[in-house]
């Protein structure tokens, strides 16, 4: 069961990315304490809150579930290597804002969303 609250708009695009990730064999697991991440036990974690920033955040994270099936994200080398982190991390927003665009969600607020995202990625060195 889900347990999704907030917006009844974004409660259906939310499920929609929800429904892929778990066609894809992945879970998506709902947490306030926990940030927002992708494993490579294919679990991706946000918080249960319907509201723009975490369908986005929901997109990108299940971006990254999408390259890691395919073969193209090395968890190790995430964690380990800043200029492929930097390159995961952009391609995880191309595959974002396709799905997105796949399930007609609504992106009046994405340019500013990724803006701010990008930023952190040069902000900081260690991903923890």
């Amino acid at each position: 069961m889900r347990s999704l609250f907030g917006r009844a708009d974004i409660t259906k695009y939310m499920n929609s990315l929800i429904d892929i990730v778990e066609q894809m064999g992945g879970t998506v697991h709902f947490s306030h304490e926990n940030r927002v991440s992708f494993r490579p036990d294919l679990t991706v974690t946000i918080p249960p809150i319907a509201e723009q920033e975490n369908l986005y955040a929901l997109a990108h994270e299940t971006g990254h579930l999408i390259d890691f099936i395919e073969g193209n994200l090395d968890y190790d080398q995430w964690i380990s290597n800043r200029p492929y982190r930097i390159n995961a991390e952009m391609k995880a927003w191309v595959n974002a804002y396709q799905l997105l665009k796949e399930i007609d969600a609504p992106l009046d607020e994405w340019e500013q969303h990724v803006q701010e995202k990008l930023f952190t990625y040069f902000q900081f060195e260690e991903v923890s």
